[in-house]
């Protein structure tokens, strides 16, 4: 276990420098006052590498070591919605001492903090990127180390790995988030350049109405096949048979994150003895908190990447721009729009990132509570 000691002018200063030495995992162990200064404690979890290797333990850590006990599917889930819950809670008293303390920070900084926050990232993230930069005395300055800082911390796949790649790859999400446009969007795109003979469509879902249907009107019109499997074993005869294509896309029933089935098809997934690649889909018109708990449905480390839909209908990419830097998870691809292939783009930093503020400026609320279109970048004010 590694502890280091941080002392610094207030406690999210202190938070941030522990996010950048020791990482997003890191457990405050102390905190309190010294002087007008703030002095946290921290620490890492054990070395694992060092563990495999037969690094000794001290004497008093071996004696309280015990066998973990056995938990069942639904344990772990609620295990890990009460973590991310857990986790949450604390960022966000911790944000809220920022925030107390932006009144007695430089205007510019202040000034910076309420922008980020108009793209509708949390407190917390808006927080860390004020603090980890250098206090510019030119907003527009800061402005534009903060949106590269913001970029450089928004993960991106190579530019279409997945289609020149290929594999087996799967799409999760709630219900309604566009998981079927999307299987046809890229399946489309893969037809285009190799050709309908090198990919297949598979679906498992046995819920929705129609939703079998739909997908075999993508797969005639593409004149690709297109399979049923709503069982462990029929999506492994299934794949059995369709493993000498180069893509296969494996469409799955829209659950509810709070519904245990959801995580029960992620199971199914990985319990066919194939290296299935599992990509969340992200809807940007959804909550930040809704899309954190789908993504803690799965776990850390658990999914390939991401992709973002309903950007065409969306106010704003804040709330999903936060999730997707709060749990490091890669950016596929962006859908914005129902045009099969056409509204479907490989994710790109930059290019999200200067959507969300031109979303920003084209959306502003008025004096009556409503919300007033602009239709240029260069906000005015309305007459009454």
């Amino acid at each position: 276990m590694k502890i280091k000691r941080f002392l610094d002018r207030d406690s999210r200063s202190a938070m941030a420098r522990v996010r950048v030495e020791l990482g997003p995992d890191a457990v405050i162990l102390s905190n309190k006052n010294i002087g007008d200064q703030v002095e946290l404690m921290a620490a890492i979890d054990l070395d694992e590498a060092a563990l495999a290797s037969g690094s000794k333990l001290p004497s008093q850590a071996v004696g309280r070591l015990h066998p973990a006990p056995e938990v069942d599917g639904t344990t772990l889930i609620d295990l890990q919605r009460e973590l991310g819950n857990l986790r949450s809670m604390i960022e966000g008293k911790l944000s809220q001492l920022s925030w107390q303390d932006m009144a007695r920070r430089p205007s510019a900084q202040a000034a910076l903090q309420a922008r980020l926050a108009r793209l509708g990232l949390s407190r917390t993230l808006c927080g860390l990127i004020s603090d980890l930069l250098p206090v510019q005395t030119d907003l527009e300055t800061y402005w534009d180390m903060a949106l590269e800082m913001l970029s450089s911390r928004v993960l991106e796949m190579k530019e279409d790995s997945l289609i020149n790649d290929g594999g087996i790859v799967a799409l999760m999400g709630s219900t309604g988030v566009g998981k079927t446009t999307t299987i046809a969007k890229l399946a489309a795109r893969f037809v285009l350049r190799y050709g309908s003979k090198q990919v297949a469509l598979v679906t498992t879902d046995c819920y929705r109405i129609g939703g079998q249907e739909q997908l075999q009107t993508f797969a005639n019109y593409l004149g690709i096949p297109m399979a049923v499997a709503t069982k462990s074993s029929e999506l492994r005869s299934v794949l059995d048979q369709l493993t000498p294509r180069k893509l296969i896309l494996i469409d799955t029933a829209g659950m509810s994150q709070r519904d245990l089935r959801l995580y029960d098809q992620f199971t199914t997934l990985n319990s066919v003895g194939y290296d299935i690649d599992t990509y969340v889909v992200l809807p940007a018109t959804a909550q930040a908190r809704t899309l954190r708990e789908v993504v803690n449905v799965f776990g850390e480390g658990a999914l390939a990447g991401a992709m973002i839909t309903k950007v065409d209908e969306s106010v704003g990419l804040g709330g999903v721009l936060d999730v997707v830097v709060e749990s490091r998870l890669k950016l596929a691809y962006v859908s914005h729009g129902q045009k099969v292939p056409e509204d479907l783009t490989p994710a790109r930093a930059a290019s999200i990132i200067a959507k969300a503020v031109e979303l920003t400026s084209q959306d502003v609320v008025n004096p009556t509570g409503g919300f007033q279109h602009i239709q240029s970048a260069n906000l005015t004010t309305a007459r009454n």
